[in-house]
């Protein structure tokens, strides 16, 4: 993924993540579960607002935490799975 897209994902996510769980995230990188801003409600939320979002499915019968620690890690996730910044 090209760093510029990579950068605008990582920033739509991060406004989802505002927006829907009330969560400002410090940086791209953070631990979200480690500093506990997010819990397993959010997290629920924020999965249906990805889906919602980004217009793709979360394989949830493959659910790994660790996919959601971070921004970036996020960000990376839904690209794979072939999830693009949204065009308004």
């Amino acid at each position: 993924m090209h760093a510029d897209v990579r950068d605008e994902l990582q920033g739509q996510v991060a406004a989802v993540v505002a927006d829907r769980a009330g969560i400002e995230v410090p940086d791209a990188e953070a631990d979200l579960l480690d500093a506990g801003l997010i819990d397993s409600l959010a997290l629920v939320t924020l999965i249906v607002a990805f889906e919602d979002t980004f217009g793709v499915q979360l394989p949830l019968d493959d659910f790994d935490i660790d996919r959601f620690r971070s921004v970036a890690s996020i960000a990376d996730f839904l690209a794979s799975l072939g999830a693009e910044p949204v065009r308004y």
